[in-house]
């Protein structure tokens, strides 16, 4: 009886010693305590587009397996690792990044600067294009104007040789914003039919908005001249000013985004010409000019001088209308306050700025300079109307505008 006993004692302390080895572990790389303990090693780095990129989700696997995502710096770090084999990949939505995983072995050391570089994926914006044709030869007219305005922007373009035009030009911008757009035809002794076509840009390419061009008679000429953000010496065009034309005959243009106009198709006579656009002034306020028998082409300059906006103030925490910037795009991309209201941008996204005017051409009324995610900016509007603003970084994608009532 005393050994059966004896037996069954020892058979229980067995059990609880293996117990104790699952639990516990014996020996091994633990300073003889038989409990294991984290592995002591790490890796880190940083991810960055136009600045450090933050959120961007960072998966570990291979030995073991984990995910975390980059700080308000992009940088990133797995801690507690053991030595072996793993591959870290990055990931954000409207992103790829290079390399797109990056393979280490982790072997006795921490392991730094596993960096990555981010590019934001940008969705192609829509086009518009077709041709003009000339009525004399029946095929495509080179170097016909095409100005286009509204929507969120203007500029202008010129035919190439076989009559074919695309909005906006070739390396200007990724596209068009939705909106509605004139497009305008105009070359020296020539009409046109129609003499413009409104197109509205909702998500897709806008092709077949074609013209023809019937030649005039002899003996019509232009006046050519310029707008300037300053002196009559500076160099910076102002883009949007009406030009209003009075005397022999009467048109109306707008400024394109160098800063210049011309009036065409004009009669020997004597004119007037008015520029005009809300928060600037004019030196001269008008110019009066003669044509005979020769185009004028040379110093017909105005210098437009800003009247501010209001001021840049400190964010208040509260009482402000808010606009956020992120995926490329100002969310309200127009906002209604009223007068002496505060407008508040929140950058969420990359690098960008807020800045006066309509693209791509500032105005000099308010910049923010380049915005970091988190950074803030506010503008105090105390005088009612529709104040245009863009990103420097995407002028042709992001723009927005601000409605003081």
């Amino acid at each position: 009886m005393k050994r059966h006993r004896r037996t069954n004692l020892h058979a229980i302390l067995c059990a609880l010693a293996s117990v104790f080895l699952v639990l516990y572990g014996c020996g091994g790389d633990d300073g003889g305590s038989g409990i294991p303990i984290a592995g002591p090693y790490s890796i880190s780095g940083t991810v960055v587009t136009f600045g450090p990129l933050s959120g961007v989700t960072m998966t570990l696997s291979g030995a073991s397996s984990a995910t975390t995502t980059t700080d308000n710096t992009g940088n990133y770090s797995f801690i507690g690792l053991d030595n072996g084999s793993y591959t870290i990949t990055p990931s954000k939505p409207g992103f790829t990044f290079s390399p797109a995983s990056s393979a280490q072995t982790v072997s006795g050391a921490d392991i730094t600067g596993v960096n990555f570089s981010a590019t934001p994926v940008q969705a192609p914006s829509p086009t518009i294009s077709g041709q003009v044709v000339s009525t004399t030869t029946s095929s495509g007219l080179s170097n016909v104007r095409i100005d286009f305005s509204g929507g969120t922007t203007s500029g202008n373009t010129t035919t190439d040789a076989s009559g074919n035009y695309t909005i906006p030009p070739f390396g200007i911008g990724p596209g068009l914003a939705n909106g509605s757009y004139t497009i305008t035809p105009s070359r020296t002794g020539f009409t046109f039919n129609p003499a413009s076509s409104t197109q509205t840009v909702s998500g897709a390419d806008i092709t077949g908005v074609n013209f023809t061009a019937t030649q005039l008679q002899a003996n019509v000429y232009t006046i050519f001249g310029s707008v300037y953000a300053g002196s009559p010496t500076d160099t910076t065009g102002l883009i949007g000013v009406t030009m209003t034309l009075s005397g022999a005959s009467s048109a109306t243009i707008t400024t394109d985004i160098y800063g210049t106009y011309r009036f065409i198709s004009l009669a020997n006579g004597s004119y007037t010409i008015t520029p005009s656009k809300p928060g600037f002034t004019f030196s001269p306020a008008s110019s009066a000019q003669t044509v005979s028998n020769a185009d004028i082409l040379t110093g017909v300059r105005f210098a437009a001088t800003s009247t501010p906006i209001g001021p840049i103030v400190t964010c208040p925490p509260s009482g402000t209308a808010n606009v956020t910037i992120q995926n490329f795009a100002f969310t309200p991309q127009t906002v209604t306050i009223s007068a002496n209201g505060i407008v508040k941008w929140t950058d969420s996204g990359t690098t960008h700025t807020v800045t006066s005017g309509t693209s791509p051409t500032p105005d000099g009324r308010f910049s923010s300079g380049n915005l970091g995610t988190g950074d803030t900016f506010c503008v105090q509007f105390p005088t009612t109307g529709t104040y245009n603003y863009f990103c420097n970084v995407f002028p042709y994608a992001m723009v927005g505008s601000v409605v003081v009532q």
